[in-house]
């Protein structure tokens, strides 16, 4: 049986999603293919890596230094993004929090990021590669406003949750027979209008395709866990998402320590109470 683990974006809210993951490395538990959304996959690669607490790390020390995010990284014309480009993707991993590379790329799993296409809205999605290069990881946080389109290989790509926000189907199109999905937001959430959109509207009218795509998410995705709860009730899915007190009115780009420590460890509880269900439901 292919079991897959997927996880949902949502920038600062899927420090959630980090507590479970190190739950499931605490209690030697891994899945054969996982597949991430913006921040889910950035950090969901530290449980390819295999590196217990990695992220709790990265949070502590480092989510509320000046170099991480804020306007004036924005502002810089080098950088055009609201987190420090190249201080999350290359300082942190390569000197300060060191990434386990070696054991990344001897990983047996699929590692799958999720990415959007500036130029025609669609959904993407690439195998990471077996090298210190985490552009994937840029592309598919890159949000629309907040960041810079990053391009990969000639194409230039947006934040992978505007065209898929919770990837499931596509692990199951990949092979999986079942999957653990990590929300970002508390069950029973639906998906409004974004408050950005206006100014979404402005900025990327010269991408009509993509605009569309933004502007069709919240549709697509109440319809998305629509299909999420028919697994959940054949058995193929399994869900764990935060309590709206878990989240205690988080947002996006919060940063304070004192707030993002607490939803970590809401997490590790909520898989911690469920590990039993977690076992039976991969077989092991």
């Amino acid at each position: 049986m292919k079991v897959g683990l997927v996880i949902e974006g949502g920038a600062s809210r899927t420090y959630f999603a980090c507590g479970v993951m190190d739950l499931l490395l605490s209690e030697d538990i891994h899945t054969d293919y996982i597949i991430g959304v913006s921040a889910g996959i950035s950090f969901g690669v530290s449980y390819c890596s295999r590196q217990f607490e990695r992220n709790l790390r990265i949070l502590k020390n480092y989510e509320e230094d000046k170099r991480y995010m804020g306007a004036r990284h924005l502002l810089d014309r080098k950088n055009k993004s609201y987190y420090n480009l190249e201080f999350v993707f290359e300082t942190i991993p390569k000197q300060l929090v060191p990434f386990d590379y070696e054991t990344f790329y001897n990983r047996k799993e699929s590692c799958i990021a999720v990415v959007t296409r500036l130029d025609s809205g669609k959904a993407e999605y690439f195998e990471m590669p077996k090298d210190d290069n985490f552009d994937l990881l840029k592309a598919s946080c890159a949000l629309p406003i907040l960041f810079k389109p990053i391009e990969v290989n000639g194409v230039k790509y947006m934040d992978g949750g505007i065209a898929d926000s919770i990837p499931f189907q596509k692990a199951f199109d990949d092979g999986c027979d079942r999957v653990i999905v990590l929300l970002s937001h508390p069950r029973g959430y639906a998906k409004g209008k974004e408050a950005a959109t206006p100014l979404v509207k402005l900025s990327y009218r010269k991408h009509p395709e993509f605009l569309q795509t933004f502007l069709t998410r919240p549709q697509r995705y109440n319809e998305s866990i629509k299909a999420l709860e028919k697994y959940e009730k054949e058995g193929k899915a399994l869900v764990i998402a935060p309590t709206a007190e878990d989240l205690n009115g988080i947002g996006r780009t919060e940063k304070r320590v004192s707030l993002l420590e607490p939803l970590y460890q809401s997490g590790v509880k909520a898989a911690r109470e469920r590990i039993g269900e977690i076992r039976e439901f991969i077989g092991k």
